[in-house]
């Protein structure tokens, strides 16, 4: 039936000076399907985070436009458990840290104050140094009057990582435990391990690449000089905590579910799978097109081609046939 409209969609294209790209067009109807997991928490709104900024980098708190799990172009609603919740101010977090290349130079940073943060599961610090204040995802060990340093020198020899210090994966040694490590050696990608209590493995060097298991048991092999900070983060014991009733989960912005039996479906239960082979990470994936909007009439809603199409009242018994005069 939709046949022909995807026909027609298809060869639809957008001209943006001289070059020439495709559009693909996805339609989506109400919730996604049940069992799709994860669903997509929709907390706040990162473009008004954007505006606020200007892009830069602040350690002052900032105050959120709050989503509510709901999407931040239509506001439909994605997220069903998401919603209200007390206001809380929102602290960015630099998770890329950098420091000199040169042998036996680092970046010093004290730690002034570390706290807990409402909208994540870790702990966080706020650190100074001579480039300004900034917060960080904070270790178990971190207290407040500590030196944490940064070095971004490729050592030789595989090196025991102090808490708290950050390294290029290329100069620890296997089995050292770190968080917050790059997926590629570039300041705006993402990072691994940023949960409360968790902690990646370094396994193995391999040429300019070092293997990496994630707490998940999946091993990454990612680029020598990806950034990472040595130690397990802190909020260890937040697993073990207890809300104590559904409105301290109300506060929190998490609304409870109906309460009402549901059927398991293939989704659930214990599945038994053989771990993926070890994924090598090694250059950055192109950024998505644009989003593109369209407004499409009955006709091409239908999907019906040429004669099959229907007037809009011929349901209603109306005819659109022309009468001789």
């Amino acid at each position: 039936m939709l046949s022909a409209l995807r026909r027609e969609m298809a060869s639809c294209t957008l001209r943006m000076g001289a070059v020439a790209s495709s559009n693909v067009v996805v339609a989506k109807r109400g919730l996604p399907a049940r069992g799709t997991k994860p669903l997509p928490r929709n907390l706040w709104d990162q473009r008004d985070l954007q505006e606020q900024t200007g892009g830069e980098y602040t350690h002052q708190p900032l105050r959120v436009k709050r989503l509510g799990g709901r999407d931040a172009d239509t506001g439909r609603k994605v997220n069903q458990h998401i919603g209200g919740g007390v206001k809380f101010d929102y602290f960015m977090i630099d998770f890329h840290r950098r420091g000199p290349t040169e042998e036996g130079a680092t970046y010093d940073e004290r730690i002034l104050e570390v706290r807990r943060d409402p909208n994540r599961s870790a702990h966080i610090a706020l650190v100074a140094g001579e480039k300004g204040k900034r917060w960080l995802l904070a270790t178990e060990s971190m207290r407040a009057g500590q030196i944490i340093t940064t070095s971004g020198h490729l050592t030789e020899n595989p090196l025991i990582g102090i808490e708290g210090n950050a390294y290029p994966l290329g100069s620890l040694a296997p089995g050292t435990m770190v968080n917050c490590v790059e997926r590629y050696p570039t300041a705006d990608s993402e990072v691994f391990v940023v949960k409360a209590g968790t902690a990646a493995t370094i396994v193995r060097h391999q040429g300019d690449f070092v293997v990496v298991k994630l707490p998940h048991k999946h091993e990454f092999s990612l680029h020598r000089e990806c950034m990472a900070t040595v130690g397990r983060l802190s909020h260890a014991d937040i697993e073990g905590k207890i809300f104590g009733s559904a409105q301290m989960h109300r506060r929190f912005g998490y609304k409870m579910s109906s309460g009402l039996f549901h059927k398991k479906d293939g989704y659930f239960g214990r599945k038994v799978r053989a771990l993926p082979p070890v994924r090598v990470l090694d250059t950055p994936p192109e950024p998505a097109p644009p989003k593109q909007q369209f407004t499409l009439t009955k006709a091409q809603l239908s999907g019906l081609p040429a004669a099959a199409k229907m007037h809009n009242l011929m349901h209603a018994g109306y005819t659109h046939r022309e009468y001789p005069q």
